[in-house]
């Protein structure tokens, strides 16, 4: 993935503005939370193919984000910050003798919002030691939802972007020219959920595990692509909302932890 300037200015205000939420609740620990992931990318046909032989292919790529976190009370934590996806689109076309694939992916900045309310605390698997109770792994299982702003700002394609050609003579032949992607909007947004496991050693937060699916709103990139079957042309149009699934490994690092004033 291609790292870019972001919009610092609406990534400070985000930042502030959790820190000023924070610092009005009582007993809040303030935690930065850089993440890692594995994506697939989802895209959808604008109409029908005209080839009953053609399917959507999903594409895996990397992911990562940069947040700051707030632990509302026990049960409830929220966070905000910045992200970088991917938007793309895919498809496969399966003739009787040959077979060919395509998959295209640019970034997109994401601006999340997100709430993790608590599902089942302190739950252990495989006990090492009876007599100590002591666990190969404690975490707390979390349900993980939230709303994110998305910025496509990106335009580095240069004439037409794929092309592929199956051109064995014992194989059917299969051509494929994709066009130049058509961009409907710049700006976005996606809605997610999913869940989460907060690992635990000493009863402080270690590795967070989260499963994740993102939904887009509304399309953002259309691409229209002509192929040819043995001399027969077809024609086909994907649509890109940005929606993925996600599988996300971070590590909270503690700012700063407040506590109940006495009075």
């Amino acid at each position: 993935m291609v790292l870019i300037r972001m919009p610092i200015k609406l990534g400070a205000y985000l930042g502030f503005s959790l820190f000023m939420v924070a610092g009005a609740l009582a007993q809040t620990n303030v935690y930065l939370k850089p993440t890692v992931g594995l994506q697939t990318l989802f895209s959808d046909f604008t109409q029908r193919p005209s080839y009953g032989h053609l399917r959507k292919s999903f594409g895996n790529y990397d992911f990562w984000s940069l947040l700051v976190q707030c632990d509302i009370n026990s049960k409830l934590r929220i966070s905000t910050g910045v992200s970088e996806s991917d938007i793309g689109w895919g498809y496969k076309i399966k003739a009787p003798t040959a077979r060919a694939a395509q998959r295209t992916a640019a970034p997109i900045i994401q601006f999340p919002l997100k709430a993790d309310f608590l599902l089942k605390e302190n739950v252990r698997l495989g006990r090492l030691d009876k007599a100590n109770y002591r666990y190969a792994m404690i975490f707390d299982l979390y349900g993980t939802t939230g709303l994110t702003y998305d910025w496509f700002r990106f335009d580095n394609y240069e004439g037409e972007i794929l092309g592929l050609s199956v051109t064995d003579p014992k194989l059917d032949k299969i051509e494929i020219d994709e066009k130049l992607p058509n961009v409907l909007h710049r700006r976005g947004a996606s809605i997610q959920a999913g869940i989460g496991f907060q690992f635990k050693s000493h009863d402080k937060d270690r590795l967070d595990i989260q499963f994740v699916y993102s939904q887009g709103l509304r399309k953002l990139v259309t691409a229209d692509v002509d192929y040819t079957i043995n001399q027969t042309a077809y024609f086909l149009q994907m649509a890109a909302r940005g929606s993925a699934f996600r599988i996300t490994a971070s590590y909270p690092i503690r700012l700063s932890k407040r506590k109940n004033r006495e009075g």
